[in-house]
């Protein structure tokens, strides 16, 4: 770092370094580091291509534009929506309880989706399946908050809950819609404010 700066920076030994000290850091005062600070590319190939399903995903990025390119829009998206859960901890709490809660197959669908992006049209929601949706604390605030628009958005999610659950296994499937059943009205609402588009 101090005899070559350039060489430091292009080896990696910076990300490396800056690694170091974050870790340091957490172990100091685990509030203080970012926790939506997004995975470098490289590693998060790794971590997908580690299974079949992750395999899959990555091909199927580089196949529509290139792996990095989705791989940022999708940390992007989630990083936008975590951080709307409160400080560091709130955010740390709940990424780790997506990790460790929700099966891998289930969360590589879920970056799939999240990088596919609502649909062009969805035929509008019958009034009935709007007051179901608004039948829950989230589902109430949104539908107040979207107003007119909101057949279209609950047909948007509708949607794309119907994709989630083709991509995943029954067991799959049950164990995400179980964990997010179990979250709060507060994560619920912002969640589905980024997948209604």
């Amino acid at each position: 770092m101090r005899t070559d700066f350039a060489a430091y920076e292009s080896s990696g030994l910076s990300r490396e370094y800056l690694e170091i000290l974050e870790a340091e850091q957490f172990e100091i005062n685990p509030d203080s580091v970012n926790p939506t600070r997004p995975m470098e590319a490289d590693q998060s190939r790794n971590a997908l291509c580690s299974s079949e399903a992750g395999r899959k995903l990555v091909s199927g990025w580089e196949s529509m534009g290139g792996f990095r390119v989705h791989l940022g829009n999708v940390q992007r998206d989630v990083s936008r929506v975590v951080q709307t859960f409160g400080g560091n901890r709130e955010q740390r709490v709940f990424m780790e309880h997506f990790d460790r809660e929700v099966p891998e197959p289930a969360r590589i669908a879920i970056y799939a989706e999240i990088a596919n992006g609502p649909d062009l049209y969805v035929t509008p929601a019958a009034p009935s399946e709007v007051k179901h949706f608004a039948s829950t604390p989230a589902g109430a605030s949104l539908v107040a908050e979207w107003g007119s628009y909101a057949a279209e958005k609950v047909a948007m999610l509708r949607a794309r809950a119907k994709r989630l659950d083709e991509n995943m296994s029954e067991e799959e499937s049950g164990d995400f819609w179980t964990w997010f059943d179990n979250l709060e009205p507060g994560p619920v609402a912002a969640i589905f404010r980024k997948l209604a588009g």
